[in-house]
């Protein structure tokens, strides 16, 4: 896995919607939703949820943000090509 820079809601917002992520309504009162343009396989949720106003995740959700974008069919390469 590549190492990404820290980064928070705006620099991850940027990167789904460069990949094709659609804005869903809002879940929670902190939370943003971005559908996957990929049909996922079953027992994979088709979204993520995105917490709001976070200048830089802490390390453990950076990774797994990354890793749900994956599980969604996107290879390192795209994903390197549009992180900001």
């Amino acid at each position: 896995m590549i190492s990404y820079s820290s980064y928070g809601t705006r620099e991850l917002i940027k990167l789904l919607t460069c990949l094709g992520y659609k804005p869903q309504r809002q879940v929670g009162s902190r939370h943003l939703k971005y559908r996957s343009p990929n049909k996922v396989v079953n027992g994979i949720y088709p979204f993520i949820l995105v917490i709001q106003n976070k200048k830089e995740f802490d390390p453990h959700w950076q990774k797994e943000y990354i890793k749900q974008i994956s599980r969604h069919g996107f290879s390192e390469k795209q994903i390197n090509l549009c992180f900001p």
